[in-house]
């Protein structure tokens, strides 16, 4: 497994890493799924260490991830050699006593959520904290930034960044120079990020994590038209039968495009996004050790050129998330 530098941070993280979303279960706020269906612990654990044994080191959460599950899950296999991991995490997501979704990223609350963060990740710093998708109108009251960066004094994190939903709110972060890092929608199926935000990402010295590289599942060719998410997974929130309908024809254009060059079409989905020089890593979700194993895979090599390039050509100016306004 190949690492790459994480901007300017001096961290090297792996090229895949390991998304662990999933891994939180099945979790709703009032009544609306948040997380991916159920899952097995036991799996989610295996899942986790086959990572780490394949050269995984960099682990992406959050503490809205089954609400403290995922990272309790990762602290119990990546406590034990601790310094061979990166492990980030979120915060800003909360679930309030009504059982309603809001944010929160007032000062008072990130001190308070990163303790219970290094509790269930059993360390005493974690190497990434990120803003869990702010609105550009949250992050310029400022309160979060100061937190942060007083975090970083006291050694509870390493370096911070902002996981961000449009290209435009990371070209002002960056153009203010707020944080270290972005976590950023990026695919086939989204490429919006090219245009602009990654020429200034690398100009200024920000890591890039990509997150969503498969497209929420679309990109491994699994879905079709009449696709009937179960209850407790979060895409029937948002892939409706008609935008399935629209997707799935880009999708099979990227599937003739990739061709026999891959052993699958996730694997070239992955590896696109790996030919992105400004892209440190990007983070497949997984809670299987039969899906790590896949995703691992797709660092052995890379996508050819001209397939890179075709890709870009044909399916540039689609950008599935910001068409119909998908914030995940």
């Amino acid at each position: 497994m190949l690492l790459r530098e994480l901007g300017t941070t001096g961290i090297k993280v792996s090229e895949i890493g390991f998304g662990a979303w999933a891994i939180g279960g099945a979790v709703e706020a009032s009544g609306v799924p948040l997380g991916w269906g159920r899952t097995n612990d036991d799996e989610s654990l295996a899942a986790i260490r086959r990572a780490r044994d394949l050269g995984v080191n960099f682990f992406d959460t959050s503490d809205s991830y089954g609400f403290g599950r995922s990272e309790s899950l990762l602290g119990i296999v990546l406590s034990r050699k601790r310094h061979e991991a990166v492990i980030a995490t979120k915060v800003g997501v909360v679930r309030g006593t009504t059982g309603a979704l809001g944010k929160d990223f007032s000062k008072e609350h990130i001190f308070h959520a990163v303790d219970a963060s290094l509790r269930r990740l059993r360390t005493d710093y974690i190497d990434v904290y990120q803003l869990h998708s702010p609105s550009l109108d949250e992050l310029r009251r400022e309160d979060a930034q100061e937190a942060m960066d007083r975090l970083q004094e006291l050694g509870k994190i390493r370096y911070w960044g902002v996981s961000i939903n449009t290209p435009d709110e990371g070209l002002e972060i960056i153009r203010r120079g707020w944080g270290y890092m972005l976590q950023v929608n990026y695919n086939i199926l989204n490429q919006a990020p090219e245009k602009e935000l990654f020429p200034l990402a690398k100009q200024r010295g920000y890591g890039i994590v990509a997150r969503v590289p498969l497209a929420s599942g679309l990109l491994t060719g699994k879905f079709h038209q009449d696709t009937v998410f179960p209850k407790d997974d979060i895409r029937q929130n948002f892939f409706t039968p008609k935008r399935l309908e629209e997707a799935i024809e880009r999708v099979d254009e990227a599937k003739s495009i990739i061709g026999g060059t891959t052993r699958s079409l996730a694997e070239g989905a992955l590896r696109f996004v790996l030919a992105q020089e400004v892209v440190a890593t990007t983070i497949p979700g997984a809670r299987s050790v039969r899906q790590v194993e896949l995703n691992a895979a797709a660092a052995e090599s890379r996508l050819p050129k001209e397939v890179v390039e075709k890709l870009r050509a044909r399916l540039g100016d689609y950008n599935i998330y910001q068409r119909h306004g998908i914030r995940i």
